[in-house]
């Protein structure tokens, strides 16, 4: 069941803002998977976004609600009003941007624990109450089985938090912020007019090598998050994940907060002629992708950016770019655990959170785009060479040329060295053929009239 948003929702101040014109999204809402192929609807959408211009600053942004969605609703507008409502015209260096942007994500931080004060006091009052009885767990469920339910409603509302990723335009350079799963990849031409994709965010979670050797230092092990719900090992909310973790089951042997807040900022990227388009991703889309391309996020990656570049030569309109590659994604996840039924394979998953895709393009071409509706002409440059690249753990680079050769780069964050040695299967494989010409050649049963060199 796809959905462009849900028309119940709150409206935002942010709804007001002019919509960037040059971005398309596309957006598919949470499935349950069944074994006979049914699908529905988990819970309502928790994912967010923006795309607005305010002045001569353009804001994109995706938050990814994880068990609710008041924490990414509140998390945007508060984002939003800092820096298009606030000093940003009188920050005249990229660290003064960023810095802006930092102070941004740490007052919506602020402020969601200064909104959950009376919860944490009135949990805190429950468990001292069932403590002082000195009865043993059996006793206080049969005895107190109202309050036990207060109890974890609590605790439910104290868990939700959210992933971000925030892409600010601001003088003709790009800025971009993420925490927890949420993504961002930037394409851009090389000197051999060749499409590339750098990840500019940073995964937060425990396929990140950094991250789970964090939480090893803490004494989390692997096994402590087996079947457990850990979003991101990073995020904007969630009490129970940070100061309240000792009262987590899989979290309470840590030896500090296991989830931090601490957002990863870039920039600022200069938008020049070879930046060709940027990519948000919800990070139920980057599961879903990971889902269907098991291994390194790279594979994933590019495989996303080879559909959004098959999708520019077939849409119209951005949107359709956009949503065009939703319905390919959501289709072929959903076909990934109908073959796990089938073949009585384990299944890894059994269900998909929301997805959204949010493609801001700087000169991409759009051949099938009107350029002018009235008169119908049409835009006819076109790309058809693109790569794409990225990383867990740090940004990367990989390129795919329009003969199918590959090659990958990585490329590490300011200050840190390139890596030239990293490599990406190649999409096409054409090795079976090679071998059965040879073979073939060696019997004398090559058609004399086809040239094979």
């Amino acid at each position: 069941m796809e959905s462009t948003q849900n028309s119940n929702r709150t409206k935002s101040w942010t709804d007001d803002l002019k919509v960037c014109n040059q971005t398309g999204v596309g957006e598919a809402i949470n499935q349950i998977y069944k074994d006979d192929g049914r699908r529905c609807e988990g819970y309502e959408t928790r994912d967010k976004k923006c795309l607005c211009i305010s002045d001569n600053t353009s804001l994109y942004a995706i938050l990814s609600g994880h068990n609710g969605v008041t924490v990414a609703e509140n998390a945007l507008q508060e984002i939003a009003a800092e820096l298009l409502l606030g000093p940003l015209n009188y920050c005249n260096t990229d660290e003064a941007v960023k810095d802006l942007i930092r102070q941004s994500f740490m007052s919506v931080e602020k402020s969601y624990f200064d909104s959950i004060n009376q919860h944490v006091a009135t949990k805190t009052a429950i468990q001292l109450h069932l403590s002082a009885d000195g009865m043993n767990q059996y006793e206080i469920s049969q005895q107190f089985e109202n309050v036990l339910q207060k109890l974890d409603s609590l605790n439910n509302a104290l868990s939700v938090g959210s992933s971000a990723v925030l892409g600010l335009i601001h003088r003709s350079h790009l800025y971009l912020c993420n925490i927890g799963n949420c993504r961002a990849l930037l394409c851009k031409t090389d000197e051999h007019d060749t499409l590339t994709v750098t990840q500019l965010s940073v995964d937060h979670n425990l396929l990140n090598a950094e991250e789970v050797a964090r939480l090893f230092r803490l004494g989390l092990m692997t096994q402590n998050f087996e079947g457990v719900p850990l979003y991101s090992t990073r995020c904007i909310g969630n009490y129970l994940g940070k100061a309240g973790y000792k009262d987590c089951n899989f979290l309470s042997s840590a030896s500090a907060e296991p989830v931090i807040f601490e957002p990863e900022i870039v920039g600022g990227i200069q938008i020049s002629p070879a930046c060709r388009f940027l990519v948000l991703m919800s990070s139920g889309l980057c599961r879903a992708l990971h889902d269907i391309f098991p291994g390194d996020a790279s594979t994933g990656n590019r495989e996303l950016v080879r559909m959004i570049s098959e999708e520019f030569q077939n849409q119209s309109t951005l949107g359709g770019v956009a949503q065009s590659v939703v319905h390919r994604i959501v289709q072929a996840h959903h076909d990934t655990y109908m073959q796990l039924v089938e073949e009585h394979k384990p299944l890894t998953f059994n269900s998909r959170d929301d997805v959204t895709l949010l493609i801001r393009n700087f000169n991409y071409s759009l051949p099938k785009a009107f350029v002018n509706r009235k008169n119908g002409n049409r835009s006819l440059n076109s790309t058809t060479s693109f790569s794409s690249t990225s990383s867990d753990a740090t940004p990367t680079d990989s390129t795919i040329h329009t003969n199918i050769s590959v090659t990958s780069s990585n490329i590490t964050q300011s200050g840190k060295p390139y890596d030239t040695n990293a490599r990406i299967r190649p999409h096409v494989d054409f090795g079976d053929f090679y071998k059965r010409v040879e073979e073939a050649r060696k019997c004398g049963t090559l058609p004399p009239n086809i040239e094979f060199d």
